[in-house]
């Protein structure tokens, strides 16, 4: 009999759990010259630990237009990339990455709380989650809708997440991405570093990650870390 746990894992699923299996940019492109008017490049490798709202004003910035005339549309751009999203790369499959639905399991036969931090947009990361079959593991989350950085997103995450009657010590959040280790780290937050495209070990350490893992089949020093550690 498994014992219930007062734990929670919030998690930045692309990446630590599914990522597509082709660049994504030119869905971010048509979204622009759907609600900017403007035909740009865009490379979203150039922009890691962004959300989605940070890479549109990066942009925009880079190709001439001020902050005044980014802010007021960026709601309904946000609005929007669900759309150029579906439209462009909904057929381009999407990777599931190792170990992710055996700890998914674990983790809820364990009664912990799963939800999503991300700076995607909400729909976004629902669809390439839907994809997966494992969308219905996350109860909770923030997405890009609810800040502009990631760091306000964690906290509007960890907000619900305290509503719900956790502290943070109850739990960790897992992300890919050295720049989200280190806004993490500014929350206080316990954070788990997932070696990815783009990081290493070195890197997530550097950033303070307190636990790093190759993936997700490490379930047991994850699993060890969310819930025993939470709760000596």
């Amino acid at each position: 009999m498994v014992i219930p746990t007062e734990a929670f894992a919030l998690f930045d699923p692309y990446k630590t759990i599914a990522s597509n299996l082709k660049d994504i940019s030119p869905y971010v492109k048509e979204s622009i010259m759907n609600i900017y008017g403007i035909i740009v490049d865009v490379d979203l490798s150039k922009y890691g630990g962004l959300t989605a709202k940070q890479v549109a004003r990066a942009v925009l910035l880079d190709n001439g237009f001020r902050e005044k005339d980014i802010e007021p549309r960026l709601d309904r751009y946000m609005e929007d990339l669900p759309y150029s999203y579906y439209n462009v790369a909904w057929s381009d499959g999407v990777r599931i990455a190792q170990g992710s639905r055996e700890l998914l399991e674990e983790l809820e036969s364990r009664n912990v709380l799963v939800g999503i931090v991300t700076g995607e947009a909400e729909r976004v990361s629902k669809m390439r989650l839907e994809k997966t079959k494992l969308s219905g593991y996350f109860k909770t989350g923030a997405y890009g809708e609810d800040g502009m950085t990631f760091g306000e997103i964690l906290n509007k995450a960890l907000g619900r997440i305290e509503g719900e009657g956790f502290q943070k010590e109850d739990g960790a959040v897992i992300v890919s991405d050295p720049v989200s280790v280190s806004i993490a780290k500014t929350t206080g937050i316990r954070i788990i570093g997932v070696v990815g495209e783009g990081s290493d070990a070195k890197s997530l350490r550097a950033a303070g990650a307190d636990l790093v893992v190759r993936s997700l089949s490490e379930k047991e020093k994850i699993l060890d870390f969310v819930v025993t550690s939470s709760h000596p």
